[in-house]
This record gives structure tokens, C-alpha cells and sequence, in this order.
């Protein structure tokens, strides 16, 4: 798919064709990667007007797994380039939750304190330092009776090794210590849109690990929940 996206970026203001003959999913997959080449983080700037290669859709392309590829795909891409600054766990949170209500699951969240007393303990150090509260989300969508998946995404927003503080090199892009969490925030957009006949269920760790008072030292024993 990569190949059609660097096409997309090349070309010349215009409409395009694919004139060779594709397989139902050869074309999909061509219409995927230029999607995925109009991706553009312009959250802190206005965007820009750039002339636009438009593809006419190939023959036989699942408009309908395009749109929700790409979608999920930008979902991760967003989180990930979002500054520490503006995701933390609570704004995390959010995101995973404003998901769930778009296809109608139930998500719960976890916050603080309350991770101890539901038996989250190493969550809760990773996190109790920070301004910002630890928390778990919980995101549960479709049918008891069918088969369950349960995806499970490191949300650490920002890594800075807590009282063994990395130095400036190792945090420069600790903000994208939370992209397992974008990752799989992204594919449960892709499943539940699809409908999948499945039993879904996303985990996210939600945590800023920072330095106060009360960080986790090095080469303390931490509880799990497994015990």
C-alpha cells in the first residue's frame, strides 16, 4: 500500500486512473495507501491549501474498509503526534471513551486511588507521582456468545524514567511511549465499525510516569495484580 501512497505525494495536481486490472482486494489495498497519503497532523497550525492528486476509485475497491482503515489509522496517528502536554491519562481517557460511544460500548475507567482498592497495584505506582492520576480503561463492545479478543495497549504519555530519570535524548519523544495504546484504539475503530462477529475487549493502562515525593524507586519490588 506504501507504494501508492509516495505515488499520491508525487503527482501532479489532477485526476488519476489505475489502468491495469486489480483483484477486488489488490484494489483496496491500492485505494488504501492513497488515502493514507492525505494524512496531515495540522492540529497546531492552519492548514494549508497543496494541489491534490485525486485517485477515481478502481473497479472493484471496498470503499467501505478504505474509509474505515484510513479512519483508525489516523486515529493512531493523532494520538501518537499529540505533545504530552495536551495527552495525558485523563485526555487519553477521553479519546478511548468518546470511541466507545461512537459504537455504542461500554467503557469504564479506573482512576487514582481506586486502582488499589481494585487490585491494580503496579499501575498505580507506575503513575502516582504525576499531577495527572493513573487510570485504566476499559472498553467492552459486542455479543457474550462470540468469540472474545481482548487487545491490550501501554499508555504510558509520557516516560521520564521517574527518579531514574532519563536523560534529555532518551525523553525527547517519550510522548510516543503511549502507542501501543494509540495502536490498539485504532484496530477496536476498524473491528467495531466492521461489525465483526466478535467479543471485543480493550485494556489501556493509562500513566504519566513523573517525579515527586512518592515516585517508585529504582529496584523497588512492585505488587501486580497477578500477585
Amino acid at each position: 500500500i506504501w507504494d501508492y501512497a509516495t505515488l499520491a505525494n508525487k503527482l501532479a495536481k489532477g485526476r488519476y486512473t489505475l489502468e491495469s486490472e486489480f483483484t477486488p482486494d489488490e484494489a483496496t489495498r491500492a485505494a488504501l495507501g492513497w488515502a493514507l497519503a492525505q494524512y496531515r497532523f495540522d492540529r497546531y497550525t492552519k492548514p494549508k491549501s497543496r494541489p491534490t492528486a485525486e485517485l477515481v476509485w478502481p473497479a472493484g475497491a471496498d470503499r467501505g474498509d478504505v474509509a474505515r482503515q484510513a479512519d483508525g489509522i489516523s486515529l493512531t496517528r493523532n494520538l501518537i503526534n499529540t505533545p504530552a502536554g495536551d495527552l495525558g491519562p485523563a485526555e487519553l481517557a477521553a479519546e478511548a471513551s468518546a470511541l466507545a460511544k461512537k459504537h455504542k460500548a461500554r467503557c469504564t475507567v479506573i482512576v487514582g486511588d481506586k486502582l488499589l482498592s481494585q487490585n491494580y497495584p503496579a499501575i498505580h505506582a507506575v503513575g502516582r507521582a504525576s499531577a495527572h492520576a493513573p487510570r485504566l480503561i476499559d472498553i467492552r463492545w459486542g455479543r457474550a456468545k462470540d468469540p472474545r479478543i481482548t487487545l491490550v495497549g501501554k499508555g504510558v504519555t509520557f516516560d521520564s524514567g521517574g527518579l531514574d530519570i532519563k536523560p534529555a535524548a532518551g525523553m525527547l519523544m517519550m510522548k510516543k511511549d503511549m502507542g501501543g495504546a494509540a495502536q490498539v484504539l485504532g484496530l477496536a475503530s476498524m473491528i467495531m465499525d466492521a461489525g465483526l462477529r466478535v467479543r471485543l475487549r480493550v485494556l489501556v493502562p493509562a500513566v504519566e510516569n513523573a517525579i515527586s515525593g512518592n515516585a517508585f524507586h529504582p529496584m523497588d519490588i512492585l505488587p501486580t495484580r497477578k500477585g
